[in-house]
């Protein structure tokens, strides 16, 4: 995904970056690379890590903001609903495959 975002980013450009859990059980040597890293240069980007973790004195604030932006259709909630317990494993054999954009769930009914 950051080689695509690095092929349209505009100059000047703010990255974060977080998540990447398909890469947590990875040796490093099995780990995909970016190829264009060059555009961070040439267009003078700025890429940031962070861990949600770092951050949990905001979530209530953040929880505020965000509630008025998906009611106010600013913000689109992308995720992948698997249904019933039998497609436990599945959905999570998704979240380490790259295979999903946004959030897993898993759906279980009574």
């Amino acid at each position: 995904m950051l080689e695509a975002v690095l092929n349209h980013v505009n100059q000047g450009a703010c990255i974060s970056l977080c998540g990447m859990i398909s890469e947590y059980n990875k040796v490093w040597t099995e780990r995909e690379g970016v190829r264009n890293l060059l555009n961070v240069v040439g267009k003078e980007v700025t890429m940031q890590g962070f861990m949600v973790g770092s951050y949990v004195n905001y979530f209530e604030d953040f929880r505020k903001e965000m509630e008025v932006y998906l009611k106010e259709g600013k913000v689109k909630c992308k995720h992948k609903i698997y249904n019933g317990i039998e497609s436990f494993l599945e959905s999570l054999t998704s979240l380490f495959s790259s295979s999903n954009v946004g959030k897993v769930i898993l759906q279980v009914t009574p």
